[in-house]
């Protein structure tokens, strides 16, 4: 899918409004927060009980209790739609439109970065040294070793990588503890580097858009995109298996509990969770997840070892769903 198809999606999507909690087949769901029909959530990242969600016109909300209850922060000088964003070590940055790259020392008081593209950039992440990467439409692949106060544009070889003269966009980025990089884009690309982005391996390629991926420990991962897609990986990414989804929507993001055990894919209308370590996955059919759009789902542990995940999307909504 190209990125024009995918915001027309977005742009023509209606919002959602506050619901009750509902019981919706391995989940309940139940809105935590919501703002304006004209607000749309794009990004959301969670460290510990912080959180944080960004979307249009530089909507900027958190939270401090485990999602409980969301504020909005002050958007001062940031004016253009965030796509993503990362919390790590207790600062944030985001990515949006023509190259924004937004970031915070304590992910309250924002400011702008100084851009090296006009690229919209889609999805930004960092491991916990501060090394980040963000990526976006034609090919665009920033790299910053400083918290993202500085950043560089990496070259990469695409005619290498797919035989043909595309620019692929790109649509989500993973950051490992160890400096590998993995990105998701058209092409269902899946690729990944070792050395700093110099170079880059291809682990999966195909012929639908992958929109989300989550990188998982001991080598397990799950990718999602375009006609209900959802791959598997349980051998750190040399083989994939697809997964049938239940759903022939698109899907936008994915999430799975530090075992593996629990996972959640969210998408046009659309979440889809499993139970079995991602083997197969069932629809969650209520008002809170069937209507608007899901765009970023994240989950955090309870206090009492409860699953809980967070999914933002249309009308400013975050819902909470608990297994």
């Amino acid at each position: 899918m190209k990125l024009l198809g995918m915001t027309m999606v977005l742009a023509m999507l209606t919002g959602i409004g506050i619901t009750h909690a509902v019981a919706a087949g391995n989940v309940s769901a139940q809105a935590v927060a919501s703002g304006i029909p004209h607000d749309f959530l794009y990004g959301l990242s969670f460290e510990g009980k912080h959180g944080i969600a960004v979307g249009d016109h530089g909507l900027l909300m958190d939270t401090a209790d485990g999602g409980a209850t969301w504020r909005k922060l002050d958007k001062s000088g940031v004016k253009d739609g965030l796509f993503s964003v990362v919390r790590k070590s207790g600062k944030c940055m985001a990515a949006g439109q023509q190259g924004s790259i937004v970031r915070s020392d304590d992910c309250i008081k924002w400011a702008n970065v100084p851009p090296v593209t006009n690229a919209r950039m889609l999805s930004i992440h960092a491991n916990s040294k501060g090394n980040a990467y963000a990526v976006g439409e034609f090919g665009a692949l920033l790299k910053s070793s400083d918290w993202g106060a500085s950043w560089n544009q990496l070259a990469v070889d695409w005619k290498s990588i797919l035989g043909t003269e595309a620019e692929p966009h790109l649509y989500s980025v993973n950051v490992g503890e160890d400096g590998s990089v993995i990105v998701t884009g058209e092409f269902e690309l899946i690729i990944r580097s070792t050395d700093g982005g110099l170079n880059w391996g291809v682990l999966h390629k195909g012929e639908r858009s992958l929109f989300g991926i989550h990188v998982g420990e001991n080598g397990r991962m799950l990718a999602v995109g375009q006609e209900g897609l959802i791959l598997r990986s349980v051998n750190d990414g040399k083989s994939w298996t697809p997964i049938k989804s239940g759903t022939s929507a698109i899907l936008t993001d994915v999430w799975s509990s530090p075992d593996g055990q629990d996972a959640i894919a969210v998408g046009i209308r659309t979440v889809v969770t499993s139970t079995d370590s991602g083997l197969t996955f069932s629809p969650e059919v209520s008002k809170a997840t069937t209507r608007g759009m899901h765009s970023a789902v994240k989950g955090i542990e309870g206090a009492e070892g409860a699953r809980t995940a967070f999914v933002a999307g249309s009308a400013g909504e975050i819902l909470k769903l608990t297994f």
